[in-house]
């Protein structure tokens, strides 16, 4: 059965799926973005531990391909354990199927405490590189590197709280004319830097080029 809307209220911050009674604790950031989408199927990117290790476990069950997706990813993953069910997923979109439906979008989900709602963010067009390769920064590009840590930018280490001053050197950048960021990520950094990364640029109107390198992903 499709759901017609997404929650609105963030009560609790833990998700917990019916049927499987597994939890998904989900980003926390504080930004503005969609609350309720209709025309949806969820999946869902659980944290496990097996015998002392941290794994990574997707459950989409109730995925429909004629529906927007949404991600519910658990925060305290890093991304080189989220990747590689992002790029299964995202070529499971594109293969062609008489069920495929034009228009259909991904989504990820984020909790935002100030509202006590949770809110979509759209990533459908990004696309993630795992060859290892370094590309050369095209002019009007400038490289963003993403720790598990903090954030590299122009010779300098900024801690995850400090976004907003990398959009202000960037704003200052433009007559320089650097018109976007490319994200290079660290596979150890975790989904909650990465998502809340990507909605803080976006929040603040900077735009990122559609490709997102990885390394260290298997």
């Amino acid at each position: 059965m499709i759901k017609r809307y997404f929650l609105f209220f963030l009560v609790p911050l833990i998700f917990v799926t019916a049927c499987s009674k597994k939890s998904v604790q989900l980003p926390l950031i504080e930004a503005p973005g969609l609350t309720d989408i209709q025309n949806h199927s969820s999946i869902w990117i659980f944290m496990e531990t097996r015998e002392g290790d941290t794994l990574a476990a997707m459950n989409k069950n109730n995925k429909i391909l004629n529906t927007h997706w949404i991600f519910n990813i658990d925060r305290r993953l890093n991304m080189e354990q989220v990747v590689p069910f992002l790029v299964q997923m995202q070529e499971n979109r594109n293969k062609d199927s008489m069920h495929k439906k034009e228009g259909m979008e991904n989504y990820f989900s984020y909790a935002d405490p100030s509202s006590e709602k949770i809110r979509l963010f759209p990533f459908t067009k990004t696309t993630y590189d795992t060859s290892f390769n370094e590309p050369d920064s095209p002019d009007g590009m400038a490289p963003l590197y993403l720790t598990r840590s903090s954030i590299h930018f122009k010779e300098r280490n900024f801690d995850y709280d400090s976004i907003g001053s990398i959009t202000k050197i960037l704003d200052s950048c433009r007559d320089d004319d650097v018109m976007k960021v490319r994200l290079m990520l660290d596979g150890k950094a975790t989904f909650q830097n990465y998502l809340r990364t990507k909605v803080e640029l976006f929040s603040n109107g900077v735009p990122c080029d559609p490709v997102e390198y990885i390394h260290s992903v298997k």
